[in-house]
């Protein structure tokens, strides 16, 4: 009995072991191919991560486009999972790269809208950039052919300048030459200009905001003055050059731009420039004016050809001989300029004084006014009758 019970407990054991054996044989096989898709999962989630949305799209559309023609379908599976349980999973790069270039291209234009208005964006400020690249080239061609017509504007002066006079005669055009046989009538009207305690006072480059405040000053002491004006100043203050016609000033002419390479240019530019002056005040006052006053003084650049174009014109040229280089010496020191000057003065020679219409002028005028009142001098204004100043 006891051997019999001895061997069915030895069965029994092996059995169990064999048992137990099996079973977690089983449970090791069932973990391995659970852990295996897991991992699968996660490696074909992986990839399908790393790549490009617009290629996968591209790969669904082709396989459901061979599906249609096959009469199959395959919706619901993921080609790319496919392609893994069977292939190197390395090759889902290629599967990718097989695809059309073009039509990868295009989808990822429609499926990118912000990167077409981007680029979009970017062609537009590229023609921007090359317009304004043009503009500024062509202004600096402007500024080198500007430039270019100073330097030999400046040339053609110092050439006039050494020329004797009579080789300036042969080559001045006719038409710019004053007429032999008519001589000029204001010569015989024309007299001396008053010496002694006279002075002139000229103003030149207004009118300007200040114009209204220097005819009052001017008023203060009784004292008459002539305004060089230049013509887009007068269109900005014409009551100003009303007012100054009204108390008794004379009124003349500066030109139009005072830029040198401008307003001569040629003797009809000198010419055109003053008549148009002219005519504005014509226009605003009712005074037919002939005096004129060339821009930076008579010379270098008034030569014989301009000199006789503005006779023609019956213009009367005026210059100056005290300067006060006001519009330099801002800080009132061009009032002792004006001082010792004119103490140095030759009582036959008349003082004509220039000063321009300036806010620092204004600042300084009555210490002027009033040395020259003080010192019994008369202030009075230039009319067409007198011998003109001129630089000789």
């Amino acid at each position: 009995m006891k051997g019999s019970e001895k061997r069915k407990k030895r069965k029994l054991n092996r059995l169990g072991k064999i048992t137990l054996g099996s079973f977690i044989l089983f449970v090791a096989v069932l973990s391995y191919f659970i852990w295996d898709g897991i991992a699968e999962q996660n490696a074909a989630a992986k990839r399908n991560i790393q790549m490009p949305p617009i290629a996968v799209e591209a790969v669904y559309s082709k396989d459901k486009e061979s599906d249609r023609i096959d009469g199959k379908s395959n919706i619901g599976k993921d080609p790319v999972v496919e392609k893994n349980k069977t292939d190197d999973p390395n090759k889902v790069d290629e599967v990718v790269n097989e695809e059309d270039p073009k039509n990868t291209e295009q989808n990822i234009e429609k499926n990118n809208p912000d990167t077409q208005e981007q680029d979009e964006e970017i062609d537009k400020q590229k023609d921007e950039a090359a317009k304004h690249k043009e503009e500024l080239d062509k202004h600096k061609e402007e500024i080198e052919k500007h430039k270019q017509e100073v330097e030999q504007h400046q040339k053609d002066v110092e050439k006039q300048n050494e020329e004797p006079k009579k080789e300036q005669k042969s080559e001045q055009p006719a038409k710019e030459m004053p007429p032999v046989e008519k001589p000029k009538e204001e010569t015989k009207e024309q007299a001396p200009v008053k010496t002694g305690k006279v002075v002139y006072l000229t103003f030149d480059d207004g009118p300007h905001a200040v114009s209204k405040d220097i005819l009052i000053l001017l008023k203060k002491y009784n004292a008459k003055a002539t305004f060089f004006m230049l013509e887009p100043n007068m269109r900005n203050y014409p009551d100003a050059v009303k007012t100054m016609v009204k108390e008794g000033h004379a009124v003349g002419v500066h030109g139009v731009t005072h830029d040198t390479s401008k307003v001569y240019r040629s003797p009809a530019s000198f010419v055109g420039e003053m008549n148009k002056a002219i005519e504005f005040i014509q226009k605003t006052t009712n005074v037919q004016t002939h005096l004129i006053r060339a821009p930076y003084g008579s010379k270098p650049y008034v030569t014989a050809p301009y000199k006789a174009a503005a006779d023609k014109e019956k213009m009367i040229l005026w210059d100056w001989n005290i300067d006060s280089t006001d519009w330099k010496l801002t800080n009132g020191a061009f009032v002792n300029q004006v001082i010792q000057q004119t103490k140095q003065f030759n009582n036959n020679e008349p003082l004509i004084v220039l000063m321009h219409e300036k806010p620092t002028t204004l600042a300084h005028l009555e210490k002027i006014l009033k040395y020259y009142k003080d010192n019994g001098y008369e202030m009075r204004a230039l009319d067409e009758t007198m011998t003109p100043v001129q630089f000789k």
